[in-house]
């Protein structure tokens, strides 16, 4: 069978690369055909008049049925769920292909996926087991009916599965994951994005492991916490650095620092056999001074952590579950500055019930403690989680707005999701924080007490203003990994504009998938023999 995943975005995905090599060593035949989302990135640059100048869905849709597929399929988030329904109801115009639609969006609302006539199947949970399962039903003459953690049509309704497959509980045994299948749209040398570990402890009102951890299994396995042998991620990195001489490794585990026996074990072979910068995400309680001096003596340039609010203890556990204390949060921005690590803090503004006194004592923490950048997100309402869920049984949000969210028609996270009343009302002071936030870590110790959100918020353009002076903040030499990051960004525009990423969608005449999806046999191996 031949498979084509199609995506969009300015990075590749890992959860694409995973499922190409699982199916690769099955011996199925997988393409790619990806829209490098140039000023349409829902985290940096958005221009909506640059993007309709460089659109190109009508070389993705060219693409697609030049490779003729057997499956096509797509692995969403909320935010491009519209854009993957449209492609494939361009396809099936002219090409009756079944479609599968995966990730964290059909995990949460796979009924409603299903309710497209574009999408024939959505496969809940971890998809490497479930999506071969179904490519060889369907290449054995089937209709994909009774397999584990994938809907299907019954007589045009959308149907459950008998059961969700359990979480893969052995991650060594997987194919290390294809980066060949990206790489005509990647320029050379830049970041190798890998995951030592998958799942996390907690379940944040907010995020998808609030639901995705949750989600039924079968068998005995329920752990939805594991990690990769130290091996098995050397292994990894060793063939990556050899085959691509990456300039640093972004690792995308939840939690990357949660296992402190395992990164005791694994950063000094990290130094002595990779020997590149590294970035990671880290939770308060899982750092401190010396493990940040670990971290750093092995490489770690940036490490991200999220703060989201610092309203009272009671507050952040009801609305929140955060279960880390403002104390915790200190310590750790600390130590990460105190080794010398650079270290992003997200926030979140807009919270649901968030008190005045809530974002001021917010502000002055960031004065006490002040991380080397504050990432101030706004609120956005997902399919699925908890905070959704309540926010719509509150009527907060309405059927209509929710039905909004549901099919992926949401701005970005650095734009206001003023759906409900409260965040309309909040929304005008929440933008004067937005820029404080901004600029606080850009400015000295004693000019960071002059900021006043009240006033930064009748300033017209204030917000955007501050995102691009804190974007030219990452160019600071103490800020070396965010300058890196930024380079790097700006280097896929680059490459996907006047390089060679421009020509990796041309049609070629052939239907076989391009030279750059070819994966070496060494890639397929893993350290578990």
């Amino acid at each position: 069978m031949h498979v084509v995943f199609v995506s969009l975005g300015s990075s590749g995905l890992l959860g694409v690369e995973y499922l190409s090599a699982y199916l690769r060593r099955a011996g199925h035949r997988v393409s790619l055909v990806h829209d490098p989302a140039l000023f349409n990135d829902r985290f940096d640059l958005n221009s909506p008049w640059l993007a309709e100048k460089l659109d190109v869905r009508h070389k993705v849709v060219a693409r697609i049925l030049e490779l003729k597929p057997d499956v096509l399929a797509f692995s969403c988030i909320t935010a491009v769920f519209k854009w993957s329904v449209e492609i494939a109801a361009a396809v099936r115009k002219v090409r009756h292909v079944p479609v599968v639609m995966g990730g964290v969006h059909s995990s949460a609302i796979p009924g409603f996926v299903l309710g497209y006539d574009e999408v024939d199947f959505a496969v809940v949970s971890e998809g490497e087991e479930a999506l071969l399962a179904l490519v060889e039903d369907l290449a054995a003459g089937r209709n994909g009916a009774g397999i584990p953690s994938v809907w299907h049509k019954a007589d045009g309704i959308p149907t459950p599965p008998p059961s969700v497959n359990r979480f893969i509980a052995d991650l060594d045994g997987l194919p290390f994951p294809d980066k060949e299948i990206y790489a005509p749209f990647r320029p050379p040398r830049g970041r190798y994005d890998a995951l030592t570990a998958r799942g996390c402890p907690y379940r944040c009102t907010y995020c998808f492991n609030n639901f995705f951890a949750e989600l039924p299994s079968e068998g005995t396995f329920r752990d939805y916490n594991r990690r990769r042998s130290v091996e098995n991620v050397l292994e990894e990195l060793r063939i990556a650095k050899k085959r691509w001489n990456f300039g640093y490794v972004e690792f995308h585990d939840d939690i990357f620092t949660m296992n402190r026996p395992w990164l005791e074990d694994f950063l000094p072979k990290y130094e002595a056999q990779i020997g590149r910068p590294f970035v990671c995400h880290a939770h308060a309680r899982f750092i401190d001074v010396s493990l940040a001096r670990l971290l750093k003596r092995a490489g770690c340039i940036r490490l991200k952590m999220g703060v989201q609010s610092l309203d009272s203890m009671a507050y952040r556990q009801r609305v929140l579950k955060r279960a880390e204390r403002e104390g915790d949060l200190g310590k750790a921005i600390d130590a990460c500055n105190e080794a010398g690590i650079a270290l992003d803090a997200d926030h979140i503004v807009g919270l649901p019930g968030e008190s005045d006194e809530g974002r001021k004592n917010a502000l002055r923490f960031y004065q006490a403690h002040t991380p080397t950048r504050i990432g101030a997100y706004w609120l956005a309402f997902y399919p699925g989680i908890e905070m959704t869920l309540a926010a719509h049984a509150a009527g907060d949000i309405t059927d209509a707005e929710l039905d909004k969210i549901y099919r992926g028609e949401m701005s970005g996270i650095h734009q206001a999701h003023a759906l409900t009343e409260e965040y309309r009302r909040e929304e005008t002071i929440n933008r004067g924080y937005v820029a404080a936030y901004n600029l606080l870590p850009l400015l000295p110790p004693r000019a960071r007490a002059l900021l006043d959100p009240e006033v930064l918020s009748k300033v017209p353009g204030v917000e955007r203003a501050s995102r691009y002076a804190a974007a030219a903040g990452m160019l600071r030499p103490v800020n070396l990994a965010r300058g890196r990051e930024l380079i790097q960004y700006l280097r896929h525009y680059t490459h996907n504009l006047v390089g060679p990423g421009r020509h990796a969608l041309d049609l070629r005449g052939s239907h076989e998938p391009t030279a750059g999806a070819i994966l070496p046999d060494e890639l397929m191996s893993t350290a578990a023999k």
